[in-house]
């Protein structure tokens, strides 16, 4: 009895003793660690983008104009190739021997021309001496206008089938790639057994996108401003219409619009556009879904901030802003246009703040934080810019140049 008295005490002391070690622990947990980046200032460029497909300027399907079976396939799948170069090779022994059968038509019909010829110029002779009637210098002078006839008739003939036997010999109109044989050598092809093989030119090539009504009249004045610059010679921004590829890279080689429709379709309020763009490494292929960014060379300052750190309620947009005791704020915002993984804002920020990009599930207003700073997108091209812009100040010959 007197141990158990004893050790009571004790657990409760140690119990006790536990719990305080628990409540100091709680006390002392360090902030939760979050990732922040400061809102800056960037210089952007105006830009409108939009989905495309990437179309080949020209797009040809080879098919057999004539019947018979397919000797030779004289190309390679997939490689270059220049126009009027030999593709497919058909059968030509039925053309052939209608070639000369033709050309033999046309000969016989030459002698019957030549020979009522000669009997015309006999009977006017004889007529004049009254050797003969009028009505036989008629019927001469119908034999030979019934020979000329048949001999336009033999050679159309000819014409026919000398035509028919160069269609045994199918060749490239154009340069460019072509893509595999959908038919077999020995096959027997014709007018009806479809396509034997695609060519399509590569360099340059279309990308056809739609645009918005709205979108549509602002490429307009940029269109109109850009043909003014080339009347007065003065600095105006000018259209560029870029690629960004289905990798996310951006296509090393800048494009123009060359067509707009002329009507908006009523069913989406679009209106479809095409760019035109140099494809001189044969990179682009038809086809490709691809984003068309159309932009101004003229740049402006605008607040921003990642993407990532916006959210939405019912009563808008809002950031998480860490404040300079390190605590959590709750700020709403106007938000513009996104640019390249970041986010324009027009109300509700200051430069320099900081809002919260990682770790908002784990805050709440008024929760002390462990901010740790993360670079804005685009930051480090920005600062490229701004270095390449003071190297030319300072380079007098540079900024001439440029």
């Amino acid at each position: 009895m007197p141990r158990i008295s004893l050790l009571l005490p004790l657990c409760m002391l140690s119990l006790l003793t536990a719990c305080d070690s628990a409540k100091d622990q709680q006390v002392e947990a360090p902030p939760p660690g979050v990732l922040v980046a400061k809102a800056e200032k960037q210089q952007i460029r105006e830009t409108l983008e939009f989905i495309g497909r990437t179309v080949a300027v020209n797009d040809v399907s080879l098919n057999a104009q004539v019947s018979g079976y397919l000797l030779e396939r004289l190309f390679e799948e997939g490689a270059e190739v220049h126009a009027e170069d030999l593709l497919f090779r058909i059968d030509p022994a039925i053309y052939e021997a209608q070639v000369a059968a033709a050309e033999g038509s046309v000969a016989k019909a030459e002698a019957a021309l030549d020979k009522a010829d000669k009997d015309l110029k006999r009977y006017r002779i004889l007529l004049k001496k009254q050797s003969v009637s009028q009505q036989q210098v008629d019927e001469a002078e119908s034999n030979k206008l019934q020979a000329d006839a048949e001999l336009k008739a033999a050679g159309a003939t000819l014409l026919g089938a000398q035509t028919d036997l160069s269609f045994t010999e199918i060749r490239a109109p154009i340069d460019g790639r072509i893509g595999r044989a959908l038919i077999s050598i020995g096959n027997l092809v014709g007018p009806q057994s479809g396509e034997l093989a695609r060519l399509v030119e590569l360099d340059p090539i279309y990308v056809n996108f739609s645009i918005s009504e709205r979108d549509l009249l602002t490429v307009k004045q940029r269109r109109a401003r850009e043909r003014a610059e080339g009347v007065d010679g003065t600095t105006r921004p000018q259209v560029e219409v870029e690629l960004r590829l289905p990798n996310r890279e951006i296509y090393e080689q800048k494009g123009s619009i060359d067509f707009l429709d002329n009507v908006v379709d009523p069913r989406t309020g679009t209106v479809t556009a095409r760019a035109r763009f140099d494809n001189p490494d044969k990179l682009l292929v038809p086809g490709l879904f691809v984003t068309a960014i159309l932009g101004t060379s003229e740049r402006q300052t605008e607040l921003m901030i990642p993407q990532s750190s916006v959210q939405e309620d019912q009563t808008g947009a809002f950031v998480l802003v860490v404040d300079p005791d390190d605590k959590i704020e709750r700020r709403p915002i106007t938000t513009g246009r996104p640019y390249a993984g970041s986010l324009v804002v027009s109300e509700g920020l200051e430069p320099d703040e900081r809002v919260v990009v990682e770790g908002i599930q784990k805050v709440r207003p008024g929760m002390k934080v462990a901010p740790k700073e993360a670079s804005l997108p685009g930051s480090e091209d920005l600062k490229s810019a701004e270095d390449e812009k003071e190297k030319k100040v300072g380079d007098p010959a540079a900024a001439d140049k440029e």
